[in-house]
């Protein structure tokens, strides 16, 4: 019996332990029609942080958005969706993160999913060769796990870059 709930207890707490998703404006609030088309080809790719994350960067030290930057061009470099050379007819890719948070290594590793999550949550905007926003998307991504093996920096900040950069794909894919 205490088996069992031992294993359901594991379970729940590794499925709740690590989410990501991506999050579209309901369509009565936006302001132009969602892009549902797959993007072929980026001319670019940026990444700036809002005004409310730049308040942030002091109290997470941990969290480096050239770091993230280099996880999402990698991972378009792979499906080959990123141009060498900006070209008029492709859109540009602008990251804009918006939250972030990053437990110390201490707390991860001592109390795990009880210490809350690490996190990232960013706005991913296309552009046309003018700077028009052609489509947007939020990409939010988490990890709760602790312990000696999920608990160290290196292992968790390069699972949120990594899970990051592969719902951007998904979603410049169309795959939902």
């Amino acid at each position: 019996m205490y088996k069992r709930i031992l294993i359901a207890a594991l379970a729940l707490t590794v499925a709740y332990g690590c989410s990501s998703g991506v999050k579209r404006e309901p369509i009565a609030q936006q302001t132009k029609p969602a892009s549902t088309q797959a993007v072929d080809k980026l001319s670019s790719v940026s990444i700036s942080l809002t005004e409310e994350a730049k308040g942030k960067v002091a109290d997470n030290l941990k969290f480096d958005k050239e770091e993230l930057l280099s996880h999402v061009k990698r991972a378009l470099d792979a499906h080959a969706m990123l141009l060498s050379e900006p070209h008029e007819s492709a859109p540009g890719m602008e990251i804009e993160v918006k939250d972030f948070r990053v437990r110390t290594n201490f707390s991860a590793v001592m109390w795990g999913f009880m210490a809350g999550s690490d996190s990232i949550t960013g706005d991913v905007v296309l552009k046309d060769s003018l700077g028009g926003e052609v489509d947007r998307f939020e990409v939010s991504v988490s990890y709760a796990l602790g312990g000696l093996a999920g608990g160290q920096d290196g292992t968790r900040m390069s699972w949120l870059y990594e899970k990051f950069a592969e719902e951007t794909l998904k979603e410049l894919n169309g795959k939902k």
